[in-house]
Parts: C-alpha cells; structure tokens; sequence
C-alpha cells in the first residue's frame, strides 16, 4: 500500500490568517489565550485543526461555575498530567450540573463562527488544497476546525 505524502507546512501567511481568526474568537471568548496546530494537522487536505490555548480560571468565569477543587489544586500545581493537557469539552473541568450542555453548545458556536471567519479571509491567507476535477485541478480553501483546547 502506498503511503499518503503530508500536507506541508503552514506558510506564513496561514499563520497569519489563523492568528486573525483566533484573535477574533479570543474578542467574543475571553478565556481563549492563542492556538497551536493539531499534532497531526499535516494528514488532512482538506480540514486544518487547529487546537485552542485556554485559561482555565477564565473559562470558569465565563460558565460560572467553579472548577472541580482536586482539579483547580492540580492546575495550580502545574501538575504535568493535567497542565498543557488538550480535552475536547470546555466544561470538562469544572463542577456543572448533570445534563449541562453549555460547553457543548459554546463549542459549537466557536467552531460555526471559525470556520465562518475563515472563509472570509483573503486567498493569500487561507490554507488550500488541490481538488482534481474533470476540467482541471483547483485549489480549494480547507475548512478551518477546532479541533480541542489545551488548558492553562
């Protein structure tokens, strides 16, 4: 079987269409503080995942509950189990009544308003992949994706 060659790497004027789009989010989402690609970004063409830095007392503001107290002494410690970790639920951490579905809901509107920015960029800095159509290849912008959060 052959093996898929990788996407490149961003160029910098991708990096800087993601560092717009992100900053954007960080107006309407306070707790977000940067971005870093997925690990594995480079295997798709037509998505980039990118994953979104937060700060975990922020987040906990801005759902107004309070983050599960063994959780908040092990962040504060800087235990390197649970800090820099990636998880996928914004509310993960933090002590929500069951049934909440906030950080599902947040998640949602931050990767429809994402990708939404991301289309609206410029050409120049919007990451793009070749689509091999009947009259010809054509390039194709990727949908942009968050993919999960790193929590700081």
């Amino acid at each position: 079987m052959e093996e898929k060659e990788l996407s490149p790497e961003l160029t910098p004027n991708e990096i800087k269409g993601i560092n717009l789009i992100v900053k954007s989010l960080a107006k309407k989402y306070k707790f977000i503080t940067g971005w870093s690609t997925d690990d594995e970004y480079r295997k798709y063409d037509n998505t980039l995942f990118v994953t979104i830095k937060i700060d975990y007392d922020k987040v906990s503001d801005y759902f107004g509950m309070r983050i599960r107290p063994t959780i908040k002494r092990l962040m504060n410690d800087k235990d390197p189990e649970w800090w820099g970790r990636e998880v996928y639920s914004l509310t993960a951490f933090l002590d929500e009544p069951e049934g909440y579905t906030g950080g599902y809901d947040t998640k949602t509107r931050m990767i429809d308003l994402g990708e939404h920015l991301y289309k609206q960029l410029p050409p120049q800095l919007q990451r793009t992949y070749t689509f091999q159509a009947y009259d010809g290849d054509k390039q194709i912008p990727v949908v942009f994706k968050v993919h999960g959060f790193i929590t700081y």
